[in-house]
């Protein structure tokens, strides 16, 4: 392989520490059944939370089986509880195809319903500057690409990012914010053109990521392939359950849980073939600069 494994995420992620933040450390089966659990989360009013959560009216919450897993909840208001919900099934969908993501999920914490998201520590903000040269970077947003592809995630930006150093100096992108997604839409918000790689889009808006459709010059599906095969393993059984499990606080979960499971496989194998309609099998990889 050319590429960096990005599938194999305790080597890529390399610190015990950031794996454990990351919830990396768990297979998928035991990562849903400890985090759709109600009250794994205790609420700590007192605890010390990043400066945007605290204007948001979020409050600090520990696990009550590992307090030093800190998170930030809200309770979900009821005209943002099928948000909160599909953000909550996007990232137990990227966990499953290996994607780095902040745990974001909606759970009940003393009786109430709430909303809930891992404190990522030791990380700024991926920024729009200087992304673009460092290869590695570059490619774990390429990669993420697939997935809001896939999810109609339009507005994302480099606010839309963390970026974390391992003890190796290795750059870590993690995924943070799925408020925006659209998982109701029939079919795909985003099309693909036909006469070069790109997209088109239903809004005016064309933000989608910090990425441009250049920055996919001399990659190949060698790279994608790590994630479309991952994506390949969603089956429909598995999707339905997830649904049920993430929307189980909405009246409307059974009728949800089946229209988000047939939009999104049917966006998998879109995005799979467009991807594989317009990228070569092989292609010159660019130098890897010495940050990879």
């Amino acid at each position: 392989m050319r590429y960096f494994d990005y599938t194999d995420l305790p080597a890529f992620l390399h610190d015990e520490e950031l794996i454990r933040l990351l919830a990396v450390d768990v297979g998928w089966e035991e990562l849903r059944q400890r985090f759709l659990s109600d009250d794994f989360l205790v609420a700590d009013p007192s605890m010390k939370i990043p400066f945007f959560a605290e204007v948001h009216e979020y409050v600090g919450a520990c696990e009550r089986a590992n307090p030093g897993q800190r998170w930030i909840i809200k309770e979900v208001a009821e005209d943002d509880g099928l948000g909160a919900a599909m953000g909550s099934l996007c990232f137990f969908l990227d966990s499953y195809v290996r994607t780095v993501s902040a745990p974001t999920i909606v759970t009940r914490v003393g009786g109430k319903v709430c909303k809930a998201t891992k404190i990522i520590t030791k990380a700024e903000q991926l920024g729009n500057a200087g992304w673009a040269d460092n290869a590695r970077i570059r490619e774990q947003l390429l990669l993420d690409l697939v997935n809001r592809w896939i999810y109609c995630d339009e507005e994302r930006t480099a606010s839309n990012y963390m970026l974390r150093s391992t003890s190796r100096g290795d750059a870590v992108v993690i995924a943070v914010d799925f408020s925006g997604v659209d998982l109701l839409f029939p079919g795909s918000k985003i099309k693909g053109r036909s006469d070069s790689f790109g997209w088109e889009r239903v809004e005016k808006a064309r933000t989608l990521t910090p990425l441009k459709p250049e920055h996919f010059s001399g990659y190949d599906m060698e790279l994608f392939d790590q994630r479309f095969a991952a994506f390949a393993r969603v089956g429909k059984k598995m999707l339905h359950e997830l649904c049920r499990e993430c929307l189980r606080f909405r009246p409307d979960c059974a009728d949800l849980s089946r229209t988000i499971t047939d939009n999104l496989l049917k966006r998998i194998e879109y995005v799979h073939d467009y991807f594989q309609g317009q990228l070569p099998r092989a292609a010159a990889v660019p130098e890897a600069p010495s940050s990879r």
